[in-house]
């Protein structure tokens, strides 16, 4: 699977001829090597922003209780990243750490 561009995206016809582009980012969210290079990028950009939407992406796509029981981050800790809330830099690291862990397995 190559990086992700938006020349990529395919247009949906309308009716009225407009158009949507389809984006399927549940396909680059579940592919951890990509999620870690793209949080990497965020971390050394400095875009706090795009950080949280990428691991709260993230998180929507795969097993929360799994990854609680891995990391040992609280699942309502896990779901309130999920949803996109705040989260401290401890818990971000165990999360992205046992991210990385099932990279190299």
């Amino acid at each position: 699977m190559s990086k992700f561009n938006t020349d990529s995206l395919k247009s949906i016809k309308l009716k009225d001829k407009s158009k949507l582009f389809k984006n399927d980012s549940n396909e680059f969210l579940r592919n951890r090597k990509l999620v870690t290079e793209a949080l990497s990028m965020a971390i050394f950009d400095g875009d706090k922003e795009a950080f949280h939407d990428i691991i709260s992406g993230y998180l929507n796509v795969i097993n929360k209780e799994e990854l609680s029981r891995r990391s040992k981050v609280p699942i309502a800790t896990i779901r309130r990243m999920a949803s996109g809330s705040n989260f401290n830099v401890d818990n971000m690291l165990k999360v992205t750490a046992t991210i990385s862990k099932e990279l190299a397995a």
